[in-house]
């Protein structure tokens, strides 16, 4: 599986767009899934074009949670891969899912769990605030866990691996961390390191460089990755 950051804070090439924004490219057998759509239209236009990404073939996209960060673009998208399905959050179909049908895509509310591929999950809703879903890939070794945000914190990856009876190997994404108090952050390092453990974390987009420097001190392996970065898993 190769993970391509078509979206986020920081970029690894100068014409890149970098902004507060969050999207991933997702190629994985034969499929593609594009997981958020980014803060608005022009930054996936502009970084499809520059990593030589098409849209036109995405399977089906991913909305993690109602924040603009993780959809704004989504005109590009009904552009590029018009009537292509898109998972919404749970509570937004009257909102993101109206908007959406009104510009040519498929909305489809996410209200429980899901498996969209041989090992490809969605998971359940579960509330941060807002509500925010996540995508599993399910290994013999482990699962991997995809986060927008990670708004309802470590317990959500605590709840997934459950629900597998599967350890959870690696977390790509959010942690919603940024402007987090220090003992936020502790709290969420000793939960993370004692329940969940995995082998690797590539904290994104709204984790923030304290965060990344404190996972550095424990068992568990950090990668940093920007906009235009890649990494086959």
């Amino acid at each position: 599986m190769k993970i391509t950051v078509l979206s986020d804070d920081k970029a690894s090439k100068q014409r890149l767009v970098e902004k507060h924004s969050f999207s991933l490219y997702i190629e994985r057998d034969s499929e593609i899934i594009l997981f958020d759509l980014g803060v608005e239209s022009s930054v996936l236009e502009v970084n499809t074009a520059v990593l030589g990404l098409d849209l036109d073939i995405v399977d089906y996209a991913i909305v993690s949670h109602a924040h603009t960060p993780h959809y704004g673009g989504f005109k590009y998208l009904s552009q590029e891969a018009p009537f292509v399905t898109v998972y919404i959050p749970f509570g937004t179909m009257e909102s993101l899912g109206y908007t959406f049908r009104a510009n040519g895509l498929k909305p489809v509310e996410v209200v429980k769990w899901i498996q969209l591929g041989e090992g490809v999950y969605l998971s359940k809703p579960y509330y941060g605030p807002p509500y925010e879903h996540f995508l599993v890939f399910d290994y013999n070794d482990g699962l991997i866990v995809v986060t927008g945000c990670l708004h309802p914190g470590v317990d959500a990856l605590i709840d997934i691996s459950s629900y597998f009876k599967k350890r959870i190997k690696g977390v790509i994404g959010g942690l919603h961390l940024y402007n987090a108090p220090e003992e936020i952050i502790r709290d969420f390092t000793w939960k993370l390191v004692e329940k969940v453990n995995p082998d690797f974390i590539i904290p994104l987009h709204c984790s923030g460089r304290r965060i990344i420097d404190v996972l550095r001190k424990t068992s568990i392996k950090v990668l940093e990755l920007k906009t235009g970065d890649s990494i086959t898993l």
